[in-house]
């Protein structure tokens, strides 16, 4: 697996090689910034359910100035961690291992711009996801929210203060946009 664009561009990255995980394809991940922005001037950005941090790094990889990349998986984190370090950013991470309910809680208040949930397709509480992100007012106004799925999975239009902004499949995965209305 290789890092698309950006300062990192051809570097490769580990895959975490575990079964609960599931790696977001490079193919997915290029067409994910095609929608939200190819590029980008500082900022922050939470990987909620990290797997290797492939999504988070592409994001610092394309100017976002600190990430957060979180797993419950500790042998997924630890793959994060190699990742940062083999790419010499890892000053500019912050790697939790928490549920993501715990996590989002934690974070609360940060004003994160770009938030990536990727979260095993079994959990299938999206609306859930996202209340619980806009409760604890974890993202400004005008944040976007990256939510995979699987295909057939329901996508509510607005969930709160989020409004679906782009719906794209990709073979069995589903990527939804979300965008924080002020």
């Amino acid at each position: 697996m290789r890092i698309n664009a950006g300062k990192f561009r051809n570097h490769n990255i580990e895959m975490t090689n575990l079964p609960t995980t599931r790696e977001t394809s490079d193919k997915v991940r290029q067409a994910i910034f095609n929608l939200i922005g190819q590029f980008f001037e500082g900022g922050s950005a939470l990987d909620l359910f990290a797997g290797s941090g492939a999504m988070g790094l592409e994001a610092y990889s394309r100017g976002v100035s600190h990430i957060y990349l979180n797993d419950l998986n500790k042998k997924a984190l630890d793959v994060c961690k190699r990742n940062a370090i083999k790419l010499k950013c890892d000053n500019d991470i912050t790697f939790l291992n928490l549920d993501y309910k715990e996590c989002i809680k934690r974070l609360m208040d940060k004003k994160i711009d770009l938030i990536f949930l990727d979260p095993p397709y079994a959990m299938q509480n999206i609306d859930e996801m996202i209340s619980l992100i806009e409760e604890y007012n974890l993202q400004k106004n005008g944040g976007i929210i990256s939510f995979e799925m699987e295909k057939n999975t329901k996508c509510s239009e607005k969930i709160g203060s989020y409004t679906l902004i782009k719906d794209r499949s990709y073979g069995i995965k589903r990527v939804c946009i979300f965008k924080r209305e002020g």
